[in-house]
């Protein structure tokens, strides 16, 4: 009750060059679950203030590279997100 979803802000590397004013373009988190490192986020959801020119939405063929590419770097024991699902 009460909550709102939010879109993070960040830095880092884009393109090989610094990009200080980076952001979700198209995820939004809705919220942590209790007691657990699991946030629950819709990617794809719309537009986001760090949307910049786009829409927020997602296309299936980059989510499905996502969701592999993220799999495969867990397999190999390297940190990274995680999906429960691609709807």
């Amino acid at each position: 009750r009460g909550a709102k979803s939010y879109a993070c802000a960040y830095g880092g590397h884009q393109f090989g060059q610094w990009a200080g004013a980076l952001g979700d373009g198209r995820c939004v988190t809705l919220g942590r679950v209790r007691d657990a490192r699991v946030d629950v986020q819709l990617k794809g959801a719309g537009r986001t203030p760090f949307s910049r020119n786009g829409d927020g939405r997602a296309v299936l063929r980059s989510s499905v590279r996502e969701y592999v590419a993220s799999e495969a770097m867990f397999a190999l024991g390297v940190p990274t997100t995680r999906a429960l699902a691609l709807v």
